[in-house]
């Protein structure tokens, strides 16, 4: 029994020179949790990277001695002097104070921030970025991994969409267990619900700055940060629960006005399933913005999680799509090459079929950094040569 769900589209490269890498784990220093979402950053340059699900991050093309910076909204930031390659660097982050503010002087102190944030990045709107980017999407049917393919690309966008991709390196592979859940385009449904500081689609199902009357907007609490403090913004919608909508919040700077981070939940997802739904399904995404030294943020990492649950033949079914996007290295002359444009109607695995497989690419590099999950499934693949192949013979 095989069973596909189509969807939205997808994303873009990367070229990779051998250099001095430094890799390793950021921790909470008072309970040892690992930190997803760290950005770190060589200080003064453009290259950065953030840490995935695990903590775990891999930072390339380093001259040492290299002060290295370490930045989470959560967390007070942290800067090192690194002296040499390191492959087990453990880095222990302190957790950032946070104030609750129970008393509300301004209850419109939340939609003021919000809306002043939004209207700071509207006036970028025009200002385009060019980067490096790395995608994986991970597919679980009941608790088992059944599919995943990665891309890397270039990547051409702003503050309202992307605009061109130029896919670069892929590769996929599917396990051959009877049962196959496969999602178009979440690439593209990734960026275009999480990337995004102005949400292109004229709609009042999700925060814009046309649409915050739709919206209970409060400061849940302040976290304390070394220059400013860190409001924690809630949106949650108040009309029609049972269509279409999106809660959000915002993490955004009181003094700078810049987005730092993004958290959405989106219900009642309009999809077209072939089989029959238990319940609505659940996305979650969560899109980190850098700010540093740049006068809007930029984005830096897009995760989304999309479960579903199904009914097929009287068989329970628990598809799981994983996926996390990393803007690993902004480069300005990137402005130059050919993109194409994207749109929703573009699939991912066309595009990774189109590429040839290249193994000796993917050997040992240094942007590839997996959760113990997407490692193991990968290993399993490799062992069977099933990258190349598309399906695991």
């Amino acid at each position: 029994m095989r069973i596909y769900l189509i969807f939205i589209f997808s994303l873009i490269n990367v070229v990779f020179a051998k250099a001095q890498t430094l890799q390793g784990k950021l921790t909470n220093e008072i309970t040892g949790e690992a930190i997803a979402f760290v950005s770190i950053g060589v200080v003064g340059t453009n290259n950065t990277t953030v840490s995935n699900d695990a903590g775990d991050f891999v930072l390339k093309n380093i001259n040492f001695p290299a002060k290295v910076r370490y930045s989470h909204v959560g967390y007070l930031p942290f800067e090192q002097e690194i002296t040499e390659p390191s492959n087990n660097l453990i880095v222990k982050l302190k957790p950032a104070a946070i104030n609750l503010k129970p008393v509300v002087i301004d209850p419109y102190r939340g939609q003021k921030l919000l809306k002043a944030a939004l209207e700071k990045a509207a006036s970028f709107e025009k200002q385009n970025f060019y980067g490096n980017a790395f995608y994986r999407q991970l597919t679980t049917v009941n608790g088992k991994p059944s599919q995943i393919y990665e891309l890397f690309y270039d990547l051409e966008f702003n503050v309202s969409k992307v605009k061109g991709w130029a896919a670069k390196q892929t590769r996929f592979a599917e396990a051959n267990d009877g049962v196959v859940f496969s999602m178009s385009n979440q690439s593209y449904l990734t960026f275009s619900l999480a990337g995004y500081l102005l949400e292109p689609k004229k709609t009042n199902k999700c925060v814009t700055i046309k649409s915050l009357g739709e919206f209970e907007i409060s400061v849940d609490k302040h976290i304390q940060q070394k220059d400013q403090d860190i409001a924690v913004i809630s949106c949650k919608y108040k009309g029609n629960k049972k269509q279409y909508y999106i809660n959000s919040t915002y993490y955004v700077g009181v003094e700078d006005l810049k987005v730092y981070r993004l958290e959405n939940s989106i219900f009642n997802l309009p999809m077209s399933v072939s089989a029959s739904s238990k319940m609505p399904p659940i996305l979650t995404t969560i899109a980190t913005f850098n700010g540093a030294n740049t006068p809007i943020p930029i984005v830096e990492s897009v995760s989304s999680k999309l479960s579903l649950y199904l009914n097929v033949g009287g068989r329970t079914l628990n598809p799981v799509i994983s996926a996390m996007l990393t803007v690993y290295q902004l480069d300005k002359k990137l402005s130059t090459q050919k993109f194409t444009q994207l749109s929703k109607n573009v699939k991912d695995k066309a595009i990774v079929e189109s590429i040839a497989y290249n193994p000796d690419f993917w050997k040992d590099n240094p942007i590839v950094k997996q959760t113990t999950l997407e490692e193991t499934f990968v290993k399993m693949m490799e062992s069977k040569s099933a990258f190349g192949t598309m399906i695991d013979p």
